[in-house]
């Protein structure tokens, strides 16, 4: 997807923020998004925090039984904060075409560089933090 303006930009982390944006619609890109704004106003530490407690409240906004179903997984989140705070470091600004060329650079796949599939979705890398098994994720 290629957002057109920061209008419809910020809306993402409006919604996202508000829990208003619906299920079906908080994707890939979105996340990013999130990330991305979350990174270039802040630490790391607390870039990652926000990011991590707004996906949790999001989820209990989408009436996920924690319990039942977790669709939180750590070592995604904290892989995609550490890519995409690296990013953020190397462009300056929050522009339509930044946001884009980040979305473009950066699909679903991407972790796929760093980790085996089996690594990835163990029950472990699901509920902590692992380091990757492939080749390591630039540092923040």
């Amino acid at each position: 997807m290629n957002y057109k303006s920061e209008k419809e930009i910020l809306a993402v982390i409006e919604k996202f923020e508000s829990c208003s944006i619906e299920r079906g619609t908080w994707g890939h890109p979105e996340h990013l998004i999130v990330a991305y704004h979350y990174a270039s106003k802040n630490d790391f530490e607390t870039a990652l925090s926000k990011m991590r407690d707004g996906i949790f409240i999001l989820l209990k906004s989408f009436k996920v039984d924690l319990t039942k179903e977790m669709p939180y997984h750590e070592t995604l989140t904290v892989f995609w904060m550490r890519t995409i705070f690296e990013f953020a470091k190397d462009n300056s600004g929050f522009s339509v075409e930044t946001i884009n060329k980040m979305i473009e650079k950066f699909d679903k796949n991407y972790p796929g560089e760093f980790y085996t599939h089996e690594h990835l979705f163990s029950e472990e890398a699901r509920a902590k933090f692992v380091e990757p098994d492939v080749k390591r994720i630039p540092s923040c």
